[in-house]
């Protein structure tokens, strides 16, 4: 056959495969179905036994071989999906990164690869088998964006692709690239149906997540009301984690820091030979002693390992290393009592931050029961103690009750004297801050009548002009708005003190809407406010109403804003006080929390101790704190507690009944 007449059958080849493309999109099913007939049509134009479409998915910055035919590398799951390489890394990755083809034979494959790894050791130029001559078309979509890679390859020295090889290769690249472009759209709308669909199932199993966990904690504080040796308690423990996640290996260690000493009361391990059982040890440099230094939770492999211990984190791995491991402290108000750990020695199951997080969560209550368990152990020991003092503490009692009888009737005396000055300087600052609108009325007053007597006279000699008139109706207009801005201002003054003033005064208990009330109290505190920058914000439930003693409320909030403005804000020009209220199950959760200075541990303990006050010698009386736990123990049947650092504020949680009526017929 003539040379010319073997280009036309060559140029008839190449138009017929090209139409046979374009018309076999319509005609398939499915995108894997396309792009194998695509390859069957591409082999009779040049050498395609090696081929295969990389998808990239932007969203997830990920690529999925959804077609792969090659004589020599392992076969690659079509439906996996890759997190997208490095295209220093990977010849698709730079085709998709770069969006520009890539054609390299053998030798000029094994120059770039020695170019990476000069710049830079760690980096691996492609994976498998070289081939003698690779060649890669990016697919791009009619906006530029970049839609994935065809590749196809020869393994043999005879078969390399010619120019007219990789023109050709390239238009076929784009015909295929617009064939993907319609099938993302077409998918992207099946997506949308199915991401729906998977949001409503991961909600059902994190609903069903959620069961187990509840399950699991209750399961756990169950075991405080149970009476059992620790040894049982500690086992238990480890069946109702090994429910949540898997915990084949697991041990509980507990640390003494009086003698920073550790000990391993429960210890199972299916490969470590060595039993650490009861076994007592320092503190030392481990993966456990980091958990407890940093008193936070950490999840472990042995590429973290290796980089912490080169950090000098820590120096030693007791036992066998394990491919994963998490381990979380046991801290329970505020103390920590040790560590409980899980580790698995299969490279199939890893630990991610999720179940770093449940065994965290789990952690903190196990402490709770570890110490209930603790403290009634110690409560029997020191019940036989007790019985062996009763008859001698029988006879200092009579001397102790007269003592304590003085001491509170002279407590009461303080706290009464505490209550009525706070009511007195609340009424100084209310006829102060009342003075301001009244007077401003009264100067009102006083122009209008001046203004009605030049009015009364220019109409009494006849000589009053319209100007006049139109000027003397907007003053009395503009007197008015004045008038009325200024007593609703004084009325509403008047009407908060009242009631404050009233509930302070007295032990009522009565019906009232919370926030509401709040804002009343603040609003009665503006007076010795107003001259500060000091912000409040009250977050409650417009509608929440409660039966409770409302002077103590009104008392409480008082002293704790006081307190803060006088101690927490100390040479601070602007804090911040944010008061939180919710209900729950009939108990309001009071939350107050201000920036101010803080305090120290010591200053801590003795918080609400009479007379304890950081200002003595300054005013400061040392009832304040005081007469809140009294007020909020006594008046309001609740329960307080404070919280505080050097430098980072001082909160307050107080829990007490929304209907107290009932609490006081109990």
């Amino acid at each position: 056959m003539s040379e010319p007449s073997k280009r036309t059958d060559r140029l008839e080849l190449i138009l017929q495969v090209f139409a046979d493309l374009d018309d076999c999109y319509t005609n398939e099913a499915s995108l894997e179905a396309y792009i194998n007939l695509a390859h069957q049509l591409l082999s009779k134009l040049m050498y395609a036994k090696n081929f295969y479409l990389a998808l990239y998915h932007r969203d997830s910055n990920s690529i999925q071989f959804v077609y792969n035919v090659d004589d020599i590398d392992q076969e690659i799951d079509p439906k996996r999906k890759f997190p997208l390489s490095s295209s220093k890394q990977s010849r698709t990755s730079w085709i998709i990164v770069n969006k520009k083809k890539l054609i390299l034979t053998a030798a000029e494959d094994k120059a770039k690869e020695q170019q990476i790894k000069q710049s830079n050791v760690n980096d691996k130029w492609g994976r498998g088998e070289r081939a003698q001559h690779w060649m890669g078309m990016p697919l791009l979509s009619h906006k530029g964006h970049s839609l994935g890679a065809l590749v196809i390859q020869s393994y043999i020295e005879s078969k390399l692709y010619s120019k007219q090889d990789q023109k050709l290769f390239a238009l076929f690249s784009t015909l295929v690239a617009n064939a993907i472009g319609k099938h993302k759209k077409l998918k992207s709308l099946e997506s949308n149906i199915f991401e729906r669909t998977l949001t409503l199932e991961n909600k059902l199993s994190e609903k069903r997540h959620d069961e187990k966990l509840q399950q699991a904690l209750f399961e756990i504080s169950t075991l405080t009301n149970q009476e059992i040796p620790l040894k049982t308690l500690y086992q238990n423990i480890h069946e109702i984690v090994d429910k949540l996640l898997y915990a084949r290996n697991f041990y509980i260690l507990i640390f003494d820091e009086d003698t920073n000493e550790i000990t391993f009361p429960y210890f199972v391990d299916e490969k470590d030979g060595n039993d650490m059982t009861d076994v007592v040890l320092p503190l030392g440099e481990g993966m456990s002693s980091y958990v407890i230094q940093t008193r936070k939770p950490q999840l472990l492999t042995p590429a973290i390992t290796k980089t912490l211990v080169k950090e000098g984190a820590f120096k030693e791995v007791l036992g066998s290393e394990s491919i994963s491991w998490i381990g979380a402290p046991m801290i329970s108000s505020n103390a920590l009592h040790g560590v409980i750990v899980v580790q698995s020695y299969d490279k199939k199951i890893l630990f991610s931050e999720q179940d770093l997080t449940l065994l965290n969560y789990v952690a903190n209550h196990v402490a709770t029961a570890i110490e209930v368990t603790i403290n009634t152990q110690q409560r029997r020991a020191s019940q036989i103690n007790l019985a062996k003092n009763h008859r001698l503490l029988e006879q200092q009692n009579d001397e102790l009750k007269q003592t304590l009888a003085v001491l509170k009737k002279t407590q009461q005396e303080l706290i009464q004297k505490e209550k009525m000055a706070s009511l007195g300087g609340l009424v100084a600052g209310i006829a102060h801050e009342i003075n301001t609108p009244l007077g401003i009325c009264v100067t009102g007053v006083s122009h209008l009548i001046e203004e009605a007597k030049i009015f009364r006279q220019g109409a009494e000699k006849d000589s009053l002009t319209e100007a006049q008139l139109w000027n003397f109706l907007n003053d009395v207009d503009e007197i008015g708005k004045i008038l009325t801005t200024n007593t609703k201002r004084a009325a509403d003054l008047i009407q908060s003190f009242k009631q404050i003033a009233v509930d302070q005064s007295s032990n009522e208990i009565r019906q009232i809407r919370l926030k509401h009330y709040l804002e009343e109290v603040v609003l009665s505190l503006r007076p010795m406010l107003k001259r500060t920058k000091h912000l409040i914000s009250i977050h409650c439930d417009e509608a929440l109403e409660m039966n409770t003693n409302a002077g103590a409320l009104s008392q409480i909030i008082s002293n704790l804003v006081l307190n803060s403005v006088k101690h927490g804000f100390d040479n601070i020009e602007q804090g911040a006080i944010d008061i939180r209220i919710v209900e729950k199950k009939g108990i309001i959760v009071f939350q107050y929390k201000d920036n101010g200075k803080g305090l120290n541990e010591k200053d801590m303990q003795r918080l609400f101790d009479p007379f304890f006050t950081t200002k003595r010698g300054e005013g400061g009386s040392g009832l304040g704190t005081h007469l809140i736990f009294n007020l909020v123990t006594s008046s309001l049947q609740g329960k307080l507690t404070a919280k505080s650092q050097i430098g980072k504020g001082l909160s307050y949680t107080i829990n007490f009944p929304k209907d107290i009526s009932k609490k006081l017929k109990n």
